[in-house]
């Protein structure tokens, strides 16, 4: 009971505990200085590996070489198969607190198994069979509409729109995923030179989805990916890059008029 003597050893802190534990059980874990929090690490929605490797540096003890070794060989953090063996995307984004005793392969592990979970939870493998697209896919998608959508309502909008373009075999011409390759950051756009990247993940030269996630995809974007919006549109814009303001159109002189209107001098 917590008239235990040890009860006035307990340190101040933040303790990582079971729910439903037994108060005498919840006492031993008090006592057990492994089960302390030393920190915690919120890693944002569509964040990337190499940004999820410099928060964790900065917020907890862990650092980026020892989260960089394990990434570039992610094979003991339980990654699901369709990972396909590579950690980008498949590390939920969340709040998680990192013990003293915590290691990279601990705290990366935990990642994958939270996004395990929320797999699971959102039954994503189901959902994208219905929609003739498989888990890798739908991550995928979910992750471009992390760059490519500021407001909700649009990311079911801006999902069917890939989905038009997939269908007909059309680019998706996408510069979040030509970022992802020369790490563009600060802005939205790409030069003609990135765009003329050989790269797989460059959606202006290669038709189809990228080889996989551009960054780790959140509750919203995973549920837009597997509902899109019903509608014929083959462009979007974004008309106000303060608000995140986008026009869709089916066809090309209209998206080129609210290209004009956007930006014209």
């Amino acid at each position: 009971s917590l008239s235990d003597g040890r009860a006035q050893q307990i340190q101040p802190g933040m303790y990582q505990l079971r729910e439903k534990m037994s108060a005498s059980a919840a006492l031993d874990a008090l006592m057990d200085p492994s089960t302390k929090i030393q920190a915690k690490v919120t890693i944002p929605e569509g964040y990337r590996l190499d940004q999820i490797v410099e928060l964790v540096d900065k917020k907890t003890h862990i650092s980026a070489a020892d989260v960089q070794a394990v990434l570039d060989d992610p094979s003991d953090i339980g990654l699901p198969e369709s990972a396909q063996g590579n950690a980008e995307g498949f590390l939920f984004p969340d709040t998680y607190f990192v013990a003293p005793n915590a290691t990279a392969t601990s705290l990366l592990t935990e990642m994958a198994e939270r996004s395990k979970a929320v797999t699971k939870e959102l039954d994503i493998a189901n959902r994208a069979r219905a929609l003739g697209k498989t888990e890798h896919e739908i991550l995928t998608i979910a992750s471009i509409l992390e760059y490519e959508g500021k407001r909700e309502e649009d990311l079911p909008k801006i999902a069917r729109v890939l989905y038009n373009r997939l269908e007909i075999g059309m680019a998706l011409q996408l510069d979040s995923t030509v970022s992802y390759v020369s790490k563009r950051k600060g802005d939205v756009w790409t030069t003609a030179e990135e765009r003329a990247s050989d790269s797989p993940y460059n959606t202006y030269k290669h038709v189809g989805l990228p080889p996989g996630p551009i960054g780790a995809a959140g509750r919203k974007t995973i549920e837009a990916a597997l509902n899109p919006a019903d509608g014929e549109w083959l462009y979007f814009l974004a008309i106000d890059l303060e608000t995140g303001e986008t026009a869709f159109n089916e066809a090309y002189q209209g998206h080129l008029d609210d290209l004009n209107k956007a930006f014209r001098s």
